[in-house]
């Protein structure tokens, strides 16, 4: 099948981040990135269990979080304790609480796409935390891949080429940097050792690379045999079809 349609057959819990745990030293790199300080305020929207706020306030934050799932939400409470503001609701509908750093990651369009208008009025002093990449037409204002800052009023991107040359901060993308940040996200959000580290990257690098080649910011002109061979990997082990994409 085409990966786009593979993409489809994965659980909806998982495109839209539920149950995903980023590991402990990942949200520690997400808070020094955004420069999270002793008694700021660290709110993660889509908090789940409250994982990443427990790491948040062993660094002495003041955490709040937002989860839609009641049981969740009743289990952050209690990693948490009452000091914590954990709020049961949908971060399409609620208050969003001021923060001075606000973690959102969130896959499924129908979420990110309203939430860009919410988050964007946001304090101007918020740091606004996402992975992979920025809001939907947005430019970031600091990017660390995987880990991408924006800052109220988001900037509109002209294009998915200039928000694609803003995350990877070059003007051509070639094979081995499609490479090595697939790698950097892969190990962002993948338990250490996890025996899916290979096939992810593998799935990463080619949706990156084809993804530049497509919008005319690929640096090489000829297909990579590397992609060709990968392509063919992941058709023959896998049935996963990259072919249309590099027509």
């Amino acid at each position: 099948m085409r990966v786009d349609e593979y993409l489809k057959t994965l659980p909806p819990n998982i495109m839209r981040g539920d149950d995903v745990i980023l590991p402990d030293e990942t949200v520690r790199q997400i808070l020094d990135f955004a420069e999270l300080r002793p008694g700021e305020r660290f709110c993660h929207l889509g908090c789940g269990r409250g994982e990443a706020l427990k790491v948040a306030a062993d660094l002495g934050a003041r955490v709040c979080g937002l989860e839609i799932d009641p049981n969740r939400a009743a289990a952050a409470r209690r990693t948490l304790g009452p000091s914590a503001e954990i709020t049961t609701g949908d971060v399409l509908s609620c208050n969003l609480p001021p923060s001075d750093v606000v973690l959102f990651w969130f896959a499924d369009p129908a979420i990110t796409h309203p939430m860009t208008g919410r988050l964007s009025v946001l304090d101007p002093a918020t740091r606004i935390i996402t992975i992979w990449g920025p809001l939907p037409g947005c430019l970031p204002d600091s990017v660390r891949f995987p880990f991408v800052l924006s800052r109220p009023p988001l900037r509109d991107a002209p294009d998915m080429r200039s928000q694609i040359q803003a995350i990877f901060g070059m003007e051509c993308i070639s094979y081995a940097t499609a490479w090595e940040y697939a790698e950097r996200y892969t190990r962002a959000i993948q338990p250490e050792n996890s025996q899916n580290d290979r096939f992810l990257t593998i799935l990463q690098t080619l949706t990156i690379w084809c993804a530049a080649r497509s919008l005319g910011v690929s640096c090489e002109k000829e297909i990579p045999r590397s992609v060709h061979t990968y392509v063919g990997i992941m058709r023959n082990f896998f049935g996963i079809d990259f072919g249309h994409l590099l027509r």
